[in-house]
């Protein structure tokens, strides 16, 4: 029995309905949104202190501070909807050629003579057959649709924002400085910082006394010394010896020309001609 043109268009247009709802498909992803609101819940702080002394010998307590902030961030949460489907235009394309086909076909009343042509049948055949590649390219292709939904749900996220700044501790502070076994101490100003090159010079008066360490000084090697301030580690620093007073030197210098007979002598004082202070009397002389 021979198909009429309305079953065959009936079938393809079944099969056309099953290959679209076979081919569809619609995942979801959820993701984050806008920022919503933004909230601090409270800081923290971290303190680095240590002690430090200016080129000017002043020194003081410098904090290092830490602040952490714990910030609560709210935003709202999406869904993308990911949707894909044949393409639509090869898919009608091809069901509207292969319809058009069986249509045709359905037109023959098959008894043609073999010397004729049966157009109807001839027409269909070619229909059918270029309807092959929309339908190929149909289920080979695809077509995405995305759609975002806003879900109403808030996502929260917790997070730390930081920042450092750097201040001199206020006073008053105690103090101490130390060269050797001599010591000094005291307090601070309201400020916290305390100049140390007046106990500094007392402390090489004191300690400092041989020939062989001023003869270090006139060389320029500096001299170490320590440093605490409340609530500071102590520290290590060193005093240039350039930044000690001349009236250091000229005690020494007097008191060792003295000591000179005969011709050293002689070149001391020719060393006290050409140098401006005691320390480059001494630095001639030693050098000599």
């Amino acid at each position: 029995m021979r198909a009429t043109g309305s079953s065959r268009f009936g079938a393809a247009g079944l099969a056309a309905l099953l290959l679209t709802q076979a081919g569809c498909s619609t995942t979801s992803e959820y993701v984050r949104g806008e920022r919503l609101r933004e909230a601090p819940l409270g800081e923290t702080h971290r303190d680095t202190l240590e002690s430090v002394v200016d080129a000017s010998y002043v020194a003081r307590v410098s904090v290092k501070r830490n602040t952490c902030t714990e910030i609560s961030t709210e935003f709202s949460k999406k869904r993308i909807d990911t949707t894909t489907r044949p393409p639509m235009g090869s898919l009608l394309g091809g069901l509207a050629m292969l319809g058009g086909g069986g249509v045709l076909m359905s037109m023959s009343d098959g008894e043609s003579e073999d010397e004729d042509i049966d157009l109807p049948m001839t027409l269909g055949v070619v229909l059918a057959l270029a309807s092959i590649y929309p339908l190929v390219t149909a289920l080979s292709d695809e077509e995405v649709t995305r759609e975002e939904v806003n879900t109403g749900e808030v996502e929260e996220e917790r997070s730390q924002r930081c920042d450092e700044r750097t201040f001199a501790l206020k006073g008053p502070l105690h103090w101490s400085v130390s060269l050797g076994a001599a010591r000094r101490t005291g307090r601070t100003g309201e400020d916290g910082a305390v100049s140390l090159r007046q106990p500094l010079n007392e402390l090489v008066e004191q300690a400092i006394t041989d020939e062989a360490s001023i003869r270090r000084l006139v060389a320029g090697r500096g001299i170490a010394f320590r440093l605490e301030l409340e609530r500071a580690p102590a520290a290590d620093f060193r005093l240039d010896s350039k930044a000690l007073p001349d009236a250091y030197f000229r005690r020494f210098a007097d008191r060792y020309g003295q000591q000179l007979g005969g011709s050293d002598r002689a070149r001391f004082e020719n060393c006290e001609l050409i140098g401006k202070s005691a320390r480059e009397t001494l630095e001639c002389y030693w050098s000599q």
